[in-house]
C-alpha cells in the first residue's frame, strides 16, 4: 500500500504571498459569514410560533448538519493552519490527519507523534 507524503505549499515571491494571504482572509471571512446566517436561522425557527416542534426539530437537525459540512470542508481545508489560525504563512499537507499545518506548528506536534506527522 503507498503512503502519501507530506506536501508543503511555499512561495517566495512577495507580492504572491500577498494576494494568498487576502484571499485567505477572504475565504475566511465568507466562511464565518455563512456560519453566522445559520445561526441566525436557528433562532428564527425556534421563536417562530407558526411551526410544530416536530417541524422545528427537523428543520434544525437540516441546519446542524448543512453547519456541520461547512465546518469540515472549512477545518479541511488550506486557508490556515488548523492549530495556530495563521493564513499569511507557507502550509505543510499532513495526509495522515488530513489537514493543513504551519510549519512550526507540524514540527512542534510532530515530536512524540511521528507516527501521525510523516
Amino acid at each position: 500500500m503507498k503512503r502519501k507524503e507530506k506536501r508543503l505549499i511555499a512561495l517566495k515571491d512577495p507580492k504572491l504571498r500577498k494576494i494568498r494571504t487576502e484571499l485567505r482572509n477572504l475565504l475566511r471571512q465568507a466562511y464565518e459569514d455563512h456560519y453566522n446566517r445559520f445561526f441566525e436561522k436557528r433562532k428564527t425557527i425556534r421563536n417562530d410560533k407558526t411551526i410544530s416542534e416536530e417541524e422545528k426539530k427537523i428543520r434544525l437537525q437540516q441546519l446542524y448538519q448543512e453547519s456541520e459540512k461547512l465546518k469540515f470542508a472549512y477545518t479541511h481545508s488550506v486557508i490556515g493552519c488548523r492549530l495556530c489560525g495563521r493564513r499569511d504563512l507557507d502550509l505543510i499537507y499532513n495526509p495522515i490527519l488530513n489537514k493543513w499545518y504551519c510549519e512550526s506548528c507540524y514540527e512542534f506536534n510532530r515530536k512524540g507523534h511521528e507516527e501521525l506527522y510523516p
